[in-house]
């Protein structure tokens, strides 16, 4: 049938119906090819083929369509006035023609021939890896700040000590052009004469245009740029002979103008060539935003007519010049003016329309660049004066907005690559990476004596520099809990571990006789780590004159016969203390072990982790919820208040035994304690991920010195030479490394552990070990994607350890059916209670998008569900759940 929003008014309607059934693949194989005009539409068809294909256009045309039989003088019946009916006559004619390799055309016109499409289009020829990259500024309104925000980009590159050719595309109503004019009246070329030159040139790729050119451009280097004006002379703006898409029809080839420029680029050296194009849907700038090896950015404002517009170009160029090849680059949107007011609602629905519609031209968990450019007074009205704009955007801070376009762009051709590593280097490197990780996965095993000191770290040595800690420490299972106390005993003494911290200003009198005192560790450390805690344990309690006990089986089994015994808090707190004391030897209660300890002159720090492993109902027993929270509260607190404060404690919790235990003042204590909470985020884990490298004598060009002043784009520059850039090379459309292996490893509460990155880090590198292809990275692409999978299963088995309610809800999923185990999924198709949504939404494993419920990737694959065809990316989605957050 006729799509509903056609009306067949003329032959270009009956045309848009056959555009529509071949974009649908819905023409039948003996249609070869059709052609449209004013007064009939012929058809190329198959010999002895007329009775089928006549049935075809009753189909697609009916009830419009009007056989006469053997007559031959059917037709389409058009809109008409009534008593005045109009048709258009089809000719039937048979024909031998095999149809062309289609090829892309950069144009918007409809073809004068629709042929039968046989295979994908026949895209123009990659670039070669010394051409500069061809950037295209674009919009489909005007007035969105389009050209400010090429200036300002090219004022960035220039910062960058990159090298610009800049143009001016916009031969309608140019704006670079006219700032220009102050500057530089009488420009030596411009973009009309190029195009012109093209036009008339006869030697192949037009050598003579770009020789021509780039010997007049050398006068017109401007602040570091070479600019090419729309025209010389503005009063001119009427005077265009020869357009751009003179070149794309009369040229054998019909990307000649991006191959032109970005040899014109490279005979000047400069590194990109930066276009700034007409505004909406012209062919003045088709030639550049149909070409899928343009750097295309569209800038649009939060205006419906704007993103709508945008999203339409955006499907456009997906349907007629579709990025199908890895070096293919993906666009680049910026959303301008946005108000400081703007809701989120209103911002991310502006945002997911583009999004959505940009979604054909990514490669496979590819992210588009986006960047939002708030509103800014100073810059809705700009000097015509080159001098003057030029200076105002050096001042403003949309400079250092845009920053993340230079990391979009391929590596300075300045800068010659780093010579391939030899596979035996590789190999060894890749080895070590996965020796180094394995032994930081599991702090039980207490192979490492080296740590990342993160801010959380840094925040309780600083904020204890002058006095011994009394502090709550916060962190999920694989968080670094027990990795972190680990590290701390290690070093005997607290002033000890605030100099390996880095803090330089610990008042010796008061910390240098700060001991610590391990009092309760996890019951997973293997012999060497329950080695360390002793020993540490045992020298602490010798510098006050107590020997403990050899097996502190009888201190534990004292702690579970407290609740037993349903104690109150306060009878919970003394017997805390008599843990600490009894552990260090001391055989009287332990209300007296800070008198006894002020005696001997000393100070000690008591260090607790493990509380998992001795309160196993600490979800349901309201017993065990007492002694936990006594321990949490009333220790801390009695402790402050004694008048000497030469004991100290640190209490290793996870997040959700606090959460269980103290109920009445949670808020309260979170946000106490919240500076030392182990919680990593995208900087950090970079960091983390860098540490290790390093620790592993991977070169990664930075000074570990220097490793925790680095900000993240410094952080995701650095480690290149572990994941590359992309997973793909420089310039491949496949998602970028940092971002990809952030997201893939975060829950849907933008939640990432250590351990999952470590872990990740030992699995990737072991599977990197044998690939000789990827010489100038640690990590492969291949390993980076295939690791996932197990670090899914094991980070489920770990966490099933941990939260019993979340294991239930688990192992109603794992019985399920294929079709029924899909992301996204229905309620309808999997039997779940309301309790277990909640849960899976409060543990980070889901998210909602209208009434369908996405998996999180590290969740995902370890539970065996597939992700259904035509589904949302790795980073698209966390992106949605870090938007929500």
């Amino acid at each position: 049938m006729i799509p509903s929003d056609i009306r067949l008014y003329t032959w270009v309607d009956v045309e848009e119906v056959l555009l529509r059934s071949q974009e649908q693949e819905q023409w039948p194989k003996d249609l070869v090819w059709a052609r449209g005009y004013w007064d009939e539409l012929v058809l190329g068809i198959r010999p002895g083929t007329q009775s089928s294909i006549k049935t075809w256009l009753q189909e697609v045309y009916e009830p419009r369509f009007q056989d006469n039989g053997q007559q031959g003088n059917d037709c389409i019946i058009l809109e008409s006035a009534e008593g005045n009916q109009r048709t258009l006559p089809i000719i039937l004619e048979e024909t031998e023609e095999e149809p062309p390799t289609p090829k892309l055309i950069p144009n918007l016109a409809r073809p004068t021939v629709i042929w039968q499409r046989t295979e994908k289009l026949q895209a123009p020829d990659i670039f070669p890896d010394d051409l500069p990259p061809v950037l295209a500024f674009h919009s489909f309104k005007g007035g969105v700040g389009r050209t400010t925000h090429a200036l300002a980009l090219a004022q960035a590159l220039i910062n960058a000590k990159q090298k610009v050719l800049l143009i001016d595309g916009d031969l309608e109503a140019p704006g670079i052009s006219w700032l220009l004019e102050s500057r530089l009246p009488y420009p030596p070329i411009c973009f009309a004469d190029i195009i012109a030159l093209i036009h008339g040139d006869p030697s192949p790729d037009a050598e003579q245009t770009i020789d021509l050119a780039t010997q007049k451009l050398q006068n017109a280097l401007v602040d570091g740029i070479y600019i090419l004006p729309s025209f010389r002379v503005n009063s001119r703006l009427t005077g265009l002979a020869i357009k751009p898409e003179h070149l794309i029809k009369g040229h054998k080839n019909p990307f000649i103008l991006t191959d032109s420029l970005a040899r014109l680029g490279k005979a000047l050296g400069v590194n990109v060539v930066l276009v700034d194009l007409r505004a909406g849907l012209s062919e003045l700038a088709a030639g550049l935003i149909l070409d899928p090896r343009v750097y295309r950015i569209f800038v649009s404002t939060l205006s419906g007519q704007s993103i709508s517009g945008t999203g339409r170009l955006l499907e456009l160029i997906a349907k007629l010049a579709p990025s199908t090849r890895d070096k293919d680059p993906y666009p680049a949107f910026i959303l301008t003016k946005v108000p400081q007011d703007e809701t989120a609602e209103n911002f991310i629905e502006s945002e997911q329309t583009l999004l959505e519609a940009i979604q054909p031209l990514l490669g496979e968990d590819s992210e588009p660049i986006r960047i939002t450019i708030p509103f800014t007074e100073k810059l809705q009205i700009l000097s015509n004066s080159w001098q003057e704009v030029w200076q105002h955007l050096g001042t403003s801070q949309l400079i250092d907005l845009l920053h993340p376009l230079l990391e979009w762009l391929p590596d300075n051709l300045n800068k010659s690559n780093p010579p391939d590593e030899p596979i035996s280097l590789l190999k060894s490197q890749r080895e070590s990476l996965r020796n180094i990780a394995y032994k930081m996965i599991y702090a039980e095993r207490a192979e490492t004596e080296d740590f990342l000191v993160t801010e959380s770290l840094q925040n309780l040595a600083n904020d204890y520099r002058s006095q011994i800690p009394i502090s709550v420490v916060i962190g999920a299972k694989g968080s670094g809990k027990t990795y972190t106390f680990m590290q701390i005993i290690r070093r005997q003494e607290w002033k000890k571990f605030g100099q390996d911290v880095g803090i330089t200003n610990v008042d010796s009198t008061v910390a240098s006789t700060a001991f610590i005192a391990p009092i309760i560790a996890s019951t997973n450390l293997n012999d060497k780590a329950k080695k360390i805690v002793y020993d540490v344990r045992k020298y602490c309690a010798e510098q006050i004159g107590l020997t403990p006990p050899v097996d502190d089986s009888e201190i534990k089994d004292y702690i579970r016969d407290g609740y037993q015994e349903e104690l109150h808090e306060g009878q919970w707190r003394d017997r805390w203390l008599d843990v600490i004391a009894k552990t260090l030897g001391m055989t009287g209660k332990g209300r007296d072990l800070p008198k006894y300890i002020a005696e001997k002159k000393q100070k000690i720090v008591a260090v607790i982790d493990g509380l998992e492993d001795l309160f196993q109902e600490f979800a349901q027993n309201e017993d065990q919820q007492t002694a936990l929270r006594a321990l949490l509260q009333d220790v801390p607190q009695w402790l402050e208040q004694q008048p000497f404060r030469c004991l100290g404690i640190i209490i290793f919790v996870r997040q959700d035994i606090l959460t269980a235990s103290v109920r009445q003042n949670y808020g309260q204590m979170k946000s106490r304690y919240q500076p030392y909470r182990l919680r990593w985020n995208e900087e950090s884990v970079l960091r983390l991920v860098a540490w290790v490298a390093d620790k592993a004598n991977i070169s990664l060009n930075l000074n570990p010195a220097e490793l925790q002043d680095m900000n993240e784009a410094e952080l995701t520059e650095s480690l290149r030479p572990l994941w590359g850039k992309n997973l793909g090379n420089d310039r491949s459309r496949q998602a970028r490394s940092a971002p990809f292996v952030i997201a893939a490893l975060s829950d849907y509460n933008g939640q990432i552990q250590s351990r999952d990155v470590v872990r990740f880090l030992k699995i990737a590198a072991g599977q990197s070990i044998d690939d000789d292809y990827w010489q100038d990275r640690i990590l492969v692409p291949k390993a980076i994607r295939g690791c996932l999978d197990e670090c899914s299963q094991e980070k489920i088995t770990e966490i099933e350890l941990e939260n019993e309610p979340l294991k239930r809800v688990f192992n109603k999923l794992r019985p399920l059916s294929a079709d029924q185990k899909k992301s996204p999924f229905q309620l309808e198709n999997i039997d779940l209670s309301p309790e277990d949504i909640s849960l899976l939404k409060e543990n980070g494993v889901i998210i909602a998008d209208g009434d369908k419920y996405y998996v999180s990737e590290i969740f995902r694959l370890g539970l065996g569900f597939s992700q259904n065809v035509g589904r949302p990316k790795i980073m698209a989605l966390a992106r949605r759940a870090t938007q929500r957050l």
